[in-house]
């Protein structure tokens, strides 16, 4: 598994000098060094795991949101067994997006088993942009999702603001 750090520093969990240079210089976080060394721990038991590459680890709101290279997100988010024991290990909830795709894909990624309708783009007088997003049929409680979380998770990743409208009210 490729990871923001050095293989043998996730595993000792020390830094190196060269990864300790990227962490001062921001090149790379905190959260990405801590969620390097849990799945570091995990490709063991997680084979899975040693085909992908992670270039961020983030912690938004008690959430794990991996943002991975190209493929990984496939690997992980289509293995529904896969996923839950990586949820599990990881003891949070667990958000996967490809670094590599559109705005789009990354919202259906965030909203998923959540289908989206339409995504637009509202620009404010003030010169700011508004993503919203429409999904279909209208919100109850057994909605599978906090919308505030997602809201936090897509800001964290990609830097949109978000808006949520239902299809029906």
């Amino acid at each position: 598994m490729q990871l923001p750090i050095c293989s043998f520093d996730a595993k000792t969990g020390i830094l190196c000098p060269k990864c300790e240079t990227k962490l001062k210089s921001n090149h790379i976080s905190k959260s990405d060094v801590d969620v390097s060394k849990k799945l570091s721990k995990l490709v063991d038991k997680i084979p899975e795991l040693g085909k992908t590459t992670l270039i961020h680890g983030m912690n938004v709101g008690g959430d794990t949101v991996l943002v991975m290279g190209k493929g990984g997100h496939d690997k992980l988010r289509k293995n529904h067994s896969l996923f839950k024991q990586l949820e599990n290990e990881l003891k949070n909830n667990l958000w996967i997006v490809d670094s590599e795709t559109s705005n789009r894909q990354v919202l259906e990624d965030i909203f998923f088993p959540v289908r989206i309708l339409t995504v637009n783009v509202v620009w404010l007088p003030d010169g700011s942009k508004l993503t919203k997003v429409i999904v279909p049929g209208r919100k109850t409680k057994r909605f599978p999702m906090n919308l505030n979380q997602v809201k936090n998770v897509v800001k964290a990743v990609r830097g949109i603001e978000l808006l949520i409208e239902f299809e029906r009210t």
